[in-house]
């Protein structure tokens, strides 16, 4: 009931002091009542189905006020909030096979005979139960809100591995669960995204600093593990580098090409590259090598041909990125990510590079035993519907001096594919079955815990999350991109010798300084985030004069 609810908030409170650690879940139906100021989000005690409303219910003003604002400084609290706050997606699909045992929305409808005073109108004013956490009088309070669904969508009761459950709530603790390294509030929310592929509800996370997507899920660091990992001889090596600046254009990009030299300059260097084991497209180079989509896709090709065990791979590319109509109809949320050649002012989807082209000519062709590793410096989106936080730092593509430059490396698609398309049951693109979904979702989620990809020996490196936006930024005296300018920054100080978990720790510690995008890594297994990067164990030391 509504009561023992609210005395469940005061009890949670009672004694907490700075170093604690809160934690909240409710599961149950959540609805909305009319206000002043629009639709009030609301969770539904048990007591409403016999008593009045809003009386019965808790509204959004009323969680701010027994949960949000009484938290202390240095305290911090969880809330999982497994329910739906919208009645506009009555009819939720899902492309998992339960039978008769079919899911059902979280979102109970607000009695008919509802009357709200004008009192109480002014009172249940608020700005929802997730997205109030980043008004200013909670910046200064260690709080992270999880929802199970978009403010448009419904949260599943659904049946899961035996049981009923919330779809949200099992994808989160099967995400805690994972063998994958996904422990971080930003991870473990992605991972909880990837859990839920085949549902059309999309997670989100709400938190109060920029800074705190990146702590540890519940303060645990996770530890190194007590065993060297094995690492495999480097025999061949190859690397496919693309910078594209998209020069004379609306949409011209300044580091791109500082990038993928920088990163050549680093693979000679430091591992063992040669000119001829290196393959540069970018606007630079002769015509011949001009990153066209045919030329990029040669490019993969070449990278993979006559690829055996021990060989070390390395693909790079650096410029826009963006997302077009989902057409498998898999996607939640019916966009499909891409990347942007040069020649994407053409009609799309024929000169744009989709990610399951990239699975096709990359992923899916690589031997056993063969290394590769990819970093994306781009972006798939440019909203930030998953994620809400205070913005630490802000970049402005109008900026007058280098110093102050900053624009984002996402393209906007055009309109007659920049709508997303409305997931399917499944049927008619052979996504019923999980097993049978498409086995290319982004370039680098599809990556962690695959079926499809087994234990290939597979890293991949992304400058953002899928829900941010990656910079083009001015730093060190060039034009480059934020990303890209943090992992060189990292492997110089490390002397070029540290694994893949310590590389995307360290990277993330630098942007955080500055920048709001979090950068991401996946593997397919647990271990391999202990493997050194590019196989290198010997520390190497290069002048500063060798940088350009």
């Amino acid at each position: 009931n509504k009561d023992t609810i609210i005395a469940g908030f005061k009890w949670l409170y009672t004694d907490a002091r700075s170093g604690d650690l809160l934690f909240f879940q409710y599961s149950g139906h959540g609805s909305q009542i009319m206000t002043f100021s629009g639709q009030a989000d609301c969770i539904c005690p048990l007591d409403c189905l016999h008593r009045p409303w809003p009386d019965s219910v808790i509204v959004d003003s009323e969680i701010h006020q027994h949960l949000y604002e009484p938290l202390p400084l240095g305290c911090k609290a969880i809330a999982l909030f497994d329910c739906c706050h919208s009645g506009t997606v009555p009819n939720l699909v899902v492309k998992r096979d339960f039978g008769a045992q079919a899911p059902k929305g979280r979102y109970m409808k607000p009695s008919l005979e509802l009357k709200v005073t004008e009192a109480h109108l002014v009172e249940v004013a608020g700005s929802g139960i997730r997205k109030a956490v980043t008004r200013e009088e909670y910046a200064g309070r260690q709080l992270w809100v999880f929802s199970g669904c978009q403010d448009n969508q419904t949260s599943a009761d659904a049946h899961v591995d035996g049981s009923y459950q919330g779809a949200f709530t099992w994808a989160f603790i099967k995400a805690l669960r994972s063998d994958v390294w996904h422990e971080s509030y930003i991870d473990l929310l992605e991972q909880t995204k990837t859990n839920l592929r085949g549902y059309t509800q999309i997670p989100a996370l709400t938190t109060t600093l920029d800074s705190y997507l990146a702590s540890w899920y519940a303060g645990r660091t996770p530890q190194a593990p007590v065993t060297k990992s094995l690492e495999l001889d480097v025999g061949h090596r190859k690397a496919l580098l693309v910078g594209i600046n998209y020069r004379d254009t609306r949409n011209e990009l300044r580091g791109c090409i500082n990038d993928v030299n920088n990163q050549k300059y680093i693979l000679k260097a430091a591992y063992g590259f040669q000119d001829s084991e290196i393959m540069m497209l970018t606007e630079d180079e002769s015509r011949s090598n001009w990153p066209y989509k045919a030329r990029i896709v040669e490019g993969m090709q070449w990278l993979l041909k006559d690829a055996r065990p021990g060989d070390l791979l390395f693909f790079h590319y650096s410029g826009h990125g963006s997302q077009m109509t989902d057409h498998t109809g898999c996607e939640p949320s019916g966009m499909s990510d891409c990347i942007c050649p040069l020649d994407c002012d053409k009609p799309w989807p024929e000169h744009i590079i989709l990610d399951t082209e990239i699975h096709q000519h990359v992923y899916s062709e690589l031997p056993d035993l063969v290394k590769l590793v990819c970093l994306f410096d781009c972006c798939h989106s440019g909203t930030v519907a998953n994620l809400e936080c205070k913005r630490a730092y802000e970049v402005g593509p109008n900026a007058m001096s280098p110093q102050s430059y900053g624009a984002t490396r996402f393209l906007e698609p055009p309109a007659h594919v920049a709508t997303p398309s409305r997931p399917s049951a499944g049927r008619a693109f052979g996504c019923g079955r999980r097993s049978a979904m498409k086995p290319a979702s982004g370039f680098r989620r599809s990556v962690a815990g695959s079926d499809t990809y087994g234990n290939k020996l597979v890293w991949v490196y992304s400058g953002c999350q899928d829900n941010q936006t990656s910079a083009d930024a001015f730093e060190d005296g060039q034009y480059q991109g934020a990303f890209t300018w943090a992992c060189i920054a990292v492997l110089k100080n490390s002397r070029f010798s540290l694994d893949h978990w310590k590389l995307i720790d360290s990277i993330r510690s630098k942007l955080r300084r500055r920048y709001r995008q979090i950068p991401a890594l996946s593997t397919t297994t647990k271990e391999y985030f202990h493997r050194y990067y590019m196989g290198q164990k010997k520390s190497v030391y290069l002048p500063r004069s060798g940088f350009l």
